[in-house]
């Protein structure tokens, strides 16, 4: 994890369960030990992370993380009112920027699935490279003061900015 993230709370109670090595990464895996059902209850505001995968280079160097996270989201209902609820979210946290890649709605995944998911981006879908070139591309457009607000990435949602969920 990057140090900035090692620093907040949400990142500091995870627990690592598991190393991976890949032909190209070293990946971290860490699990929450408070509850979800606690998480949620005592610890929403900060956007708690129920697990997390930390990815190192095959010269151990931090690369970027995966983390699930629970945060408050809204969605339309059938009266086309927004609706608060609780959701699963899987993130992608590069050097300069949040990316939402999977929205588990309120189901809370289980550690396997969720790794599985990450293991099938990062061996398919080449997800590490794809991710850090559009964080580059990202960080490129701001500091020449453009937007990215129709910029669409990798994974299934925009750049993260906790834009309703449908």
């Amino acid at each position: 994890m990057s140090a900035t993230q090692q620093n907040s709370p949400r990142w500091e109670r995870l627990v690592k369960v598991e190393e991976i090595e890949t032909e190209t990464y070293f990946i971290d895996a860490y699990c929450s030990p408070i509850s979800s059902a606690e998480l949620k209850e005592n610890h929403l505001d900060e956007k708690p992370i129920l697990y997390a995968f930390a990815v190192f280079d095959r010269e151990n160097h931090y690369v970027l993380s995966y983390g699930l996270e629970i945060r408050e989201a809204y969605r339309v209902n059938e009266n086309d009112d927004d609706e608060p609820y609780i959701g699963y979210f899987l993130e992608t946290f590069c050097p300069n920027s949040q990316f939402s890649c999977k929205n588990y709605k309120e189901v809370e995944p289980d550690f396997e699935s969720v790794k599985n998911t990450i293991m099938a981006y990062i061996l398919e879908y080449d997800a590490v490279n794809k991710m850090l070139a559009y964080d580059k591309e990202l960080l490129s457009k701001q500091e020449k003061g453009l937007t990215q607000d129709s910029e669409q990435g990798f994974c299934e949602s925009n750049h993260h900015n906790d834009k309703k969920v449908h």
